[in-house]
């Protein structure tokens, strides 16, 4: 198994999804309300991308069973995308956690929830090849963003905040609610 080949794989997945003007739009109208319930959204957007492209399988909230030692309370939980890319082996699949939020504290949060969970994994129909969270949180000051890196670059992993709006990247746009952060771990 190569980790950086499956992080190479799951932020140019990532990143032509949010190249994508339609998805780009959704986002703007997430990132102007003040929902913070739009996480089952991007799944479902998510899996209809992955399953348009060629070379990737993809299921969604796959069934796992917990370590009992683990976690006590869990019967089973679900994993929300076991992605395989083509010429990989058969039962060889990235895992992968997609958390959503307004703030980075709240998204720090889950994706400590999703380590555990996935760490507990007893036993689960698709082997794992490797594990990732993927987040977006929508609040973007400098402080925020500051706090972002620093846990993702504990982890190693990588951060962004992509800017969301029509506007030619060279303009210093006035847009509001244009940007959205995305970190990988």
């Amino acid at each position: 198994m190569n980790l950086n080949k499956d992080l190479k794989t799951i932020k140019e997945l990532m990143g032509a999804f949010l190249q994508n003007d339609v998805i780009r739009k959704k986002l703007r109208i997430i990132c102007s309300s003040k929902r913070n319930d739009w996480e089952k959204w991007l799944q479902l957007e998510l899996e209809f991308f992955i399953t348009s492209l060629d070379g990737f399988t993809v299921d969604r909230e796959v069934q796992a069973i917990p370590d009992n030692r683990k976690m006590k309370s869990r019967l089973n939980m679900f994993v929300d995308f076991a992605i395989r890319k083509k010429r990989t082996k058969l039962n060889s699949f990235i895992f992968l956690e997609l958390k959503c939020s307004t703030n980075p504290q709240a998204l720090i949060n889950g994706f400590n929830r999703d380590i555990n969970k996935i760490n507990a994994i007893k036993q689960c129909v698709y082997d794992t090849r490797s594990f990732w969270c993927v987040g977006f949180h929508k609040n973007c000051t400098k402080k925020s963003v500051e706090k972002m890196l620093n846990y993702v670059d504990g982890w190693h992993g990588y951060h962004e905040v992509i800017r969301i709006c029509d506007c030619p990247e060279e303009s210093d746009c006035g847009c509001e609610d244009n940007k959205i952060g995305f970190a990988i771990l």
